[in-house]
């Protein structure tokens, strides 16, 4: 590989890095945000059907799990930079690095973007359910 080759592939890979953080970390605080305010809302006004407590019920469960997913995925993004870096440590010192260690940081990364996309979908699955109660809730 060609030393510019190289040189973008680091740096898009880095742009990917930030980019993935900053997404899930907004998916935290929207998943926070819209949990807190359906369960704010409940409290002071009671929902005129079964059927609409039963989605924002299913509303608030898919936002739970889907804050869950984000800390879950910040945790396994924190253990896949710690074993990237023993691996770049190693390179370092010259040391052979073992593939067991390298198959381990492949696995950190699926399951990373695995947490992420479900992370996404529960999302906005809970905020459509989150729509759907206060648009009914308003025409009614």
């Amino acid at each position: 590989m060609a030393a510019e080759d190289k040189e973008s592939f680091v740096r898009w890979q880095g742009i990917t890095r930030d980019y993935f953080s900053s997404v899930s970390n907004l998916v935290l605080g929207l998943s926070t945000g819209l949990l807190a305010f359906l369960v704010s809302g409940f409290v002071v006004v009671q929902p005129v059907s079964s059927c609409l407590l039963i989605i924002a019920t299913c509303s608030m469960v898919l936002l739970a799990i889907s804050i869950g997913l984000s800390v879950w995925c910040a945790i396994n993004r924190l253990r896949d930079f710690r074993a990237t870096t023993q691996i770049a440590r190693s390179r370092y010192k010259d040391e052979p690095v073992s593939s067991s260690d390298r198959q381990e940081t492949k696995a950190l990364g699926k399951l990373s973007w695995c947490l992420f996309w479900w992370q996404l979908v529960l999302f906005g699955m809970g905020s459509c359910g989150v729509a759907i109660t206060i648009i009914v809730q308003m025409w009614l």
